[in-house]
């Protein structure tokens, strides 16, 4: 049997909240969200990616998301 490797995440939560040129934003998100499943926090983020590409697609097109 084969056993899947995963590789390492490209960043991790410590790396972005000591960026400087991490945003505010993200920083907040990331403190805010430090205690939570990891799973459900990923689920939530990728929603919110949708959510977020949604509205700028409808930004592209002329309209208001």
């Amino acid at each position: 049997m084969v056993e899947a490797v995963h590789p390492r995440p490209v960043l991790t939560a410590g790396e972005v909240l000591n960026d400087p040129s991490a945003s505010f934003a993200l920083k907040q998100v990331l403190r805010a969200w430090s205690d939570r499943d990891v799973v459900d926090a990923a689920n939530d983020a990728a929603v919110l990616q949708l959510v977020c590409q949604a509205a700028v697609l409808a930004r592209l097109e002329g309209g208001k998301p």
